[in-house]
């Protein structure tokens, strides 16, 4: 078999060997462990192989639907420098954490409400999946835990590019209110962009911005006690 058809595929398994070769299953894995003894494929995990060296189409491609966010897709597009060898992948369905070579590939699985966001981008000669700059911030705020800590959320609204329609779509198709009382002051604060006479965020409570920071200030108009 040429390995030149099998390196357009970021994962592979006996369907793409049937597909390429017409055969059995028995023969699609009896040529993917030949292919794995000579050297010419590693193996991810049980019946997921790959040729490729770059652990981002490997990661985003191990599950249908996954997408690379959190603190590490942070990391993909520049918006921190700290150095990552962990991949964060959000799921709709669990999936055990996999040891690939110096990664770890973890996986988040969220509602299928929340998942989405995501987009596929051409990358070298493969194609990845990943949050959008919108969704990203999203769902840093909402997993504080997944975000490394609180600049580096601050890092990621100051540096990216953001579509304030798309943002505030996400945010009432949501409907979470102290998501929306979080982001706004956030973006407020850093960003200056105010959004809150496009969203219903008010209500009786006041909340705390994260868990981990101080509580001794209160922003009344987005009901936020914060200690920034």
């Amino acid at each position: 078999m040429e390995l030149k058809i099998l390196e357009k595929y970021p994962i592979i398994t006996k369907a793409e060997i049937k597909k390429i070769i017409s055969c059995s299953d028995s023969y699609a894995y009896t040529v993917l462990n030949r292919l794995l003894e000579r050297g010419k494929i590693k193996k991810v995990i049980k019946g997921k192989y790959t040729t490729k060296d770059d652990i981002y189409p490997i990661a985003t491609n191990l599950f249908y639907p996954c997408y690379l966010s959190f603190w590490s897709c942070s990391y993909f597009k520049g918006y921190t420098g700290q150095i990552l060898n962990t991949l964060q992948i959000a799921t709709t369905r669990p999936h055990r954490d996999i040891n690939f070579e110096n990664y770890t590939i973890k996986f988040i699985k969220m509602s299928k409400k929340t998942f989405f966001g995501y987009e596929k981008v051409k990358y070298a000669d493969n194609f990845i999946f990943l949050a959008d700059n919108e969704k990203l911030i999203i769902d840093l705020i909402s997993h504080e835990h997944l975000a490394g800590n609180f600049d580096e959320i601050i890092q990621v609204i100051n540096s990216s590019s953001i579509d304030e329609n798309k943002l505030v779509n996400y945010l009432k198709f949501l409907n979470n209110k102290s998501l929306m009382k979080r982001l706004g002051f956030l973006l407020e604060h850093y960003k200056g962009i105010d959004i809150s006479e496009k969203i219903k965020y008010r209500d009786n409570n006041i909340i705390q911005l994260f868990r981990y920071l101080g509580k001794r200030k209160i922003n009344k108009k987005w009901q936020v006690k914060h200690d920034i």
